[in-house]
């Protein structure tokens, strides 16, 4: 018997969905599955770098997105606290056409995610399952992947892993590595401004704990605590007091924000997969794992992964080509991300890599841009690495 559908996803966040569109416009058939009912909120960072942005202008979604009231993203600022900050404009992609974007984006995920699911239930050749849990995938073994859903069976030509970081799926497959040392959380709420908003992520450095905020929408902001497992531990029964407290003394430009909706936590971070596809079964996003948010990263690299994984079904060998594209597109961005947590694990560490930047701010420049996938680690010389790591 042949399968159903040519693709089942399962998980219909960022990731989830733009699979979803890119195979519909590949021809495919698609059943998308989600065990929420949208509009649904979710913990995470809310900032889209570049290439993520670039992907939401291949699907035609840039401009509604904006319409929903993102907010252009063109730096980072960054600091100890109680220290002047820096800032570093976003670089531009070297092969870049004189119309290419290289602003990112800070969208609040209640209204994103909607929208990108909107635009997928349209698609003639989606249908899309929210409220159903998926129990299971029973791989294929020369037939076709069979996925358990609270709705019956459903078998599928290939089948695509969006279930975000704790993956259940990924689990059940065996595939799971972590979390791996070391165990960082984060700590995040939404705050109402009554001004202009900043284009750029802040980013101040503290003992222990970095703070991130960004504008998620014309008058929203996202203000994200990082930290380690011994700092977490402050949080312990009282969430909301601690990191209002943080936030009060870190980030002195709320003063007269309004503090909306709850203080959530996620983590620890830092998983791993033992594969991203076998046996017709593969993963993107967060569930094809995840090193920390202290980059940005993680949505413009569920939807870079996307356009991918739907690229590789059409390779005479589909998992081997995704395997070696998700190595392509992750593997220098996952340092990128080690290297950030281990500067920002000290304040002496930060301020030797502060002192680094000081001496040669293109250096954080050629950093963004290899987490956006422009250039590799060769941009970045010996006396670089000197600057940086010893602040000389």
């Amino acid at each position: 018997m042949g399968p159903e559908v040519d693709v089942a996803i399962v998980g219909a966040g960022p990731a989830g969905a733009a699979s979803a569109l890119y195979a519909a416009r590949a021809g495919m058939r698609v059943a998308l599955f989600d065990r929420a009912a949208f509009p649904r909120d979710k913990v995470c960072g809310e900032g889209i770098m570049p290439p993520g942005r670039r992907v939401l202008e291949e699907l035609g979604l840039l401009a509604p997105v904006l319409e929903a009231g993102a907010h252009d993203l063109r730096a980072v600022e960054f600091g100890l606290a109680g220290a002047p900050a820096r800032r570093i404009a976003f670089p531009a992609p070297e092969a870049a056409g004189p119309t290419a974007s290289v602003f990112g984006l800070g969208v609040r995920r209640l209204a994103f995610d909607a929208l990108l699911v909107e635009h997928a239930a349209a698609q003639p050749g989606i249908a899309f399952h929210p409220s159903t849990a998926v129990a299971g995938i029973t791989p294929g073994n020369g037939s076709p992947p069979l996925v358990r859903t609270s709705a019956g069976d459903v078998a599928a030509g290939h089948v695509i892993v969006a279930d975000g970081l704790h993956s259940s799926l990924r689990h059940q497959l065996g595939w799971t590595v972590g979390p791996r040392p070391p165990h960082r959380y984060g700590v995040m709420a939404h705050w109402t401004v009554d001004r202009p908003q900043d284009p750029w992520i802040g980013i101040t450095i503290s003992a222990g704990l970095e703070v991130y905020e960004a504008p998620v929408g014309p008058h929203e902001r996202l203000v994200s605590i990082l930290c380690h497992r011994s700092r977490m531990r402050a949080f312990g029964g009282n969430l909301a007091r601690e990191y209002r407290s943080i936030v009060d003394d870190l980030v002195p430009g709320l003063a007269g924000a309004e503090l909306t909706g709850e203080v959530r936590a996620i983590g620890p971070f830092n998983y791993r997969a033992r594969t991203v596809a076998r046996d017709r079964v593969y993963l993107v996003g967060d569930a094809a794992g995840f090193v920390d948010p202290i980059s940005a990263e993680g949505l413009a690299a569920g939807l870079t992964q996307a356009r991918a994984v739907i690229a590789a079904l059409r390779d005479p060998h589909p998992e081997r080509a995704y395997r070696r594209a998700h190595r392509r597109l992750t593997r220098d961005p996952r340092r990128v991300s080690a290297l950030l947590v281990s500067l920002a694990s000290t304040p002496a560490r930060a301020a030797r890599g502060i002192r680094g930047i000081d001496r040669r701010p293109a250096l954080m420049a050629a950093l963004l841009g290899i987490n956006f996938g422009y250039w590799g680690f060769d941009r970045i010389s010996v006396r670089d690495w000197i600057r940086l790591l010893a602040g000389r």
